[in-house]
Order: C-alpha cells, then structure tokens, then sequence
C-alpha cells in the first residue's frame, strides 16, 4: 500500500508541473501583414527605436533576467544535479521548450517569440505585474528566482520608457 501511495504522490507532482508550469498562454501567430511591432512606422525609425530599447535593455534589464529568466527562456549552459535523475530530464526539457515558444530571451531585444516586440513586452509588463512567472515548481528549486522589488522597479522602467518609444501611451 505504501508503494502504491508514493506512486500516487510522483505522479501527481509530475502531472501538476504539466498543468500549472505554463499557464492557460496560447501560443498565437502574428499575421504576416503586421508590421513587426504591430504599428505602422517608418523602418528606419523602427529599427532605430529596436536599438534604443536594445541598449537600455543589455544595460539594465538583462544581467536581472540573465540570472533570474534565462534557465527557461535562455541559453542553461550549466544544469543542476538533478537534471539527470530519468524523468525530471525530461519534465525540465518540456518545460524549457516550452518557454522558449513563448519568449526565448537568448539573444538580446526584439526576443525571439511567437508575438511582435510591443506584444512581448506588453505581455512581460503583465506577467510582472500577475506576479506570474517563474512557476512554482521552478520556485520550489530555487528560492532566490523572484524578483526582488527593485529588480521589478528595474524592468518596469525598461518596459514603460520602451513602451513609449513606440508609441504606446497606455
């Protein structure tokens, strides 16, 4: 009986890291007649206002997300011990495939995403916002993965000054 009751539990830590660990987000494509940031604008404007946002991002806002994002939306160079126990391997794969579908932060801004630059970081702002991400199962690994109040203050900045470069006011 008590086998048969630790299987139970594995499976039901296994099964809610599939339901919880990504949420209810779809996985949405843009339509090609969109412009890349979902306006209208010039190119060269928009390529020069990508830039400007770049900047500011690889100087505030990517050394936060390097350490605190970029095991599920980046480049994990350096797997923790237990990624070889059979099973978890797997359930970190999914999950890391996962997240990069949604936003893969590995190069810097505009993210390589399934959304235009503006709708990632719409959806960044509400993530932050929701105090959605990182999931609990990575949490539950990792204490120190939220983040901290002025690393929030720090990415809201980024996202608001971005925001209004181009062109959102809202």
């Amino acid at each position: 009986m008590k086998k048969f009751n630790k299987n139970i539990l594995i499976f039901g830590l296994f099964s809610s890291v599939l339901l919880f660990g990504h949420g209810d987000n779809k996985h949405v494509k843009t339509s090609s007649s969109q412009t890349n940031l979902g306006i209208k604008i010039e190119e060269n404007k928009k390529i020069e206002d990508l830039n400007i946002i770049n900047e500011a991002y690889v100087k505030d806002v990517k050394p936060i997300f390097k350490i605190k994002c970029f095991d599920c939306h980046g480049e994990l160079k350096n797997f923790p011990w237990y990624y070889n126990i059979p099973g978890i391997k797997q359930l970190m794969d999914y999950d890391m495939k996962e997240a990069k579908k949604h936003i893969d932060m590995s190069k810097d801004f505009p993210f390589l995403s399934h959304e235009t630059p503006l709708k990632d970081l719409k959806s960044l702002k509400e993530t932050l916002e929701e105090d959605e991400m990182p999931p609990i199962q990575y949490v539950l690994g990792h204490w120190d993965s939220r983040l901290t109040e002025d690393e929030k203050k720090k990415v809201f900045t980024w996202i608001e000054s971005s925001l209004k470069i181009l062109g959102e006011t809202k």
